[in-house]
């Protein structure tokens, strides 16, 4: 598909285009990838509102979808990164554990060793409510997640390191938009500020409203770089009016306003 550039700031940038294609011809590599694939989960098409068409894990895995998959991305993700580098990953109860196998398999498993990089950890988003109170108000018949798992992955040995902790408690993020559920921006800030510094670069495949960028220019405002990719105009939409609703400059050359 054709791609259009959109610059936010200098040196920030949503490109509408297709990942597949965009992700190869970044220049700079990432110190940081943010992924949320929201086409993985193939249970999940004509639920729940889901009305685009999902992909399949891996290559012959049964899925319909000739196109590109879940393990192409985490393949491109690794080739973007820098060594050291760090992936952060939303999962749900079906990518979780094929997301974490192949890491496992093709980047190495330093949970296990202490020593390389790989798969790391696994760590979370847990919604309260104004009360305080754990919100049990996610869909699900067999137990509620009230939240979603998120994996942690670095390119090879790390010295980016933090404290911080991998399981976040938030409320649920609120937006005027019309894009369905969004994440919330401030545990990608927490995670973010640990990982990366001013003067880095953030990619941000399958971007949607792209919280993880929106975090990323709060911390660190015109001193960082990232790149968002979406296939949708309306993503872009998307991220404007949230990126406006954070209060974020509007710097955007004509290609953004």
């Amino acid at each position: 598909m054709d791609q259009t550039v959109h610059e936010v700031r200098d040196g920030q940038q949503y490109v509408v285009g297709d990942v597949g294609e965009v992700l190869p011809t970044i220049e700079e590599e990432a110190h940081v990838i943010y992924l949320d694939d929201a086409w993985a989960r193939p249970q999940r098409g004509d639920w729940y509102g889901v009305e685009y068409e999902t992909h399949g894990f891996a290559p012959n895995n049964g899925s319909e979808h000739d196109g590109i998959t879940t393990a192409d991305i985490i393949d491109l993700c690794e080739d973007a990164l820098v060594d050291g580098g760090w992936l952060i990953a939303d999962a749900d109860d079906w990518l979780l554990p094929r997301l974490i196998d192949y890491i496992r398999e093709n980047w190495g498993d330093v949970a296990a060793s202490y020593k390389g990089g790989g798969y790391r950890r696994i760590g979370g988003v847990t919604f309260v409510s104004k009360s305080g109170e754990p919100d049990c108000s996610t869909p699900g018949m067999y137990l509620s997640n009230g939240g979603y798992p998120v994996v942690f992955a670095h390119k090879g040995e790390t010295d980016r390191k933090t404290s911080v902790s991998a399981r976040q408690i938030t409320p649920q993020a609120s937006f005027d938009g019309d894009w369905g559920s969004v994440k919330p921006i401030e545990p990608y800030r927490n995670w973010i500020d640990g990982l990366m510094s001013e003067g880095e670069h953030l990619i941000v495949p399958c971007a949607g409203t792209a919280p993880a960028a929106i975090a990323v220019e709060e911390l660190f405002g015109e001193n960082v770089r990232y790149t968002c990719v979406d296939n949708e105009r309306e993503a872009l939409e998307m991220f404007k009016q949230r990126r406006a609703e954070a209060n974020l400059p509007k710097k955007g050359v004509s290609s953004y306003d």
